[in-house]
């Protein structure tokens, strides 16, 4: 009964945000939220990865599995593949570790290689130095984007420079200089691990989309913070909506996640909201989140389950 309230107020918990209108909360508050929405994700793939690995071997499944007569059953593949209860019993205790490092290594891997494509791109069509310390670069279409992880630069194309106005141009550059200075690759990169490990829990792919939504939108902040004109920015982002780059750790364009949405917001300007309902939100997932963090050392190291003896099946 407890095990069931307990994984019915985790549901219900991970279901809180999808519900939420976080579309007009301040940004850092709705990242808040995904971000714990997605720690208590992992959390829960680890949880089930060290349960597989700790605690299953105790259950009845695992001995039925493990005394199941193999060779009796399945004659051609045991005898050739030497098939017996000890081997499906570790095969079945390590399948959950296997998952879970095999999503961390190839997402791993698939940001490795995103990132040196950006910065062979940068390198390989780099015209010359831009306006405020930018690179231009030659792509078609309106670009401005901050590119490259470990040491990034704002790079913009020739057309942007031709259909951009000043103002337009000048809040542009801010915008991207507010991913790179709020260190907006990081909280990707760190989404996209979170991501990788709580690969098997449903909603993790969506809440890193929405994480990205609210960087852009925490981005146009900054740029009007530092006396750039809303318009302006609404009106340059439909000029660069037609170049719709994937975002990610190593890229963050000027035509990023829901361009609809923000320029709406940008449109309507500030409105009086109360974030009371967002922080209570924020807090309740952020704790969550760490209790079950917290638990994971308690449970890796707790005493090893009882021993499952493997009887041998008569002949």
């Amino acid at each position: 009964m407890l095990v069931s309230l307990a994984a019915l107020l985790i549901a219900a918990s991970l279901a809180l945000p999808h519900r939420a209108a976080l579309d007009r909360a301040r940004p850092e508050l709705a990242i808040a939220v995904w971000g714990a929405a997605l720690v208590l994700r992992a959390a829960l793939a680890l949880g089930a990865a060290v349960f597989a690995f700790r605690f299953m071997p105790a259950t009845d499944l695992f001995g039925a599995l493990t005394h199941w007569c193999w060779h009796t059953a399945l004659p051609g593949l045991s005898t050739h593949l030497g098939l017996n209860g000890h081997a499906v019993g570790d095969i079945a205790v390590l399948i959950p570790i296997a998952v879970l490092a095999f999503s961390l290594l190839t997402v791993g891997h698939g940001l490795v290689r995103a990132s040196r494509a950006v910065t062979r791109f940068v390198r390989r069509t780099a015209v010359g130095p831009g306006p405020e310390g930018s690179v231009i670069v030659g792509q078609p279409g309106v670009l401005v984007a901050a590119a490259g992880l470990t040491r990034p630069r704002i790079i913009v194309s020739p057309l942007a420079l031709a259909v951009l106005d000043e103002p337009e141009l000048q809040v542009s550059l801010e915008h991207e200089r507010g991913h790179v200075v709020r260190r907006h690759r990081y909280v990707l990169l760190s989404a996209e691990i979170l991501r990788a490990l709580g690969r098997v829990v449903p909603g993790s792919r969506h809440a890193v989309r929405e994480i990205q939504f609210h960087l852009e939108r925490d981005a146009d902040r900054w740029a009007l913070a530092r006396g750039g004109d809303r318009l302006a920015l609404a009106s340059a982002i439909c000029k660069a909506a037609e170049l719709r780059c994937a975002t990610s750790p190593a890229l963050t364009a000027l035509s990023g996640s829901s361009v609809t949405t923000r320029v709406r917001e940008l449109m309507d300007g500030d409105r009086d909201r109360n974030d009371r309902g967002h922080l209570l939100l924020a807090s309740w997932l952020t704790g969550l989140a760490l209790v079950f963090v917290a638990l994971l050392p308690a449970a890796a190291l707790s005493p090893a389950s009882a021993a499952v003896i493997v009887e041998h099946c008569p002949f």
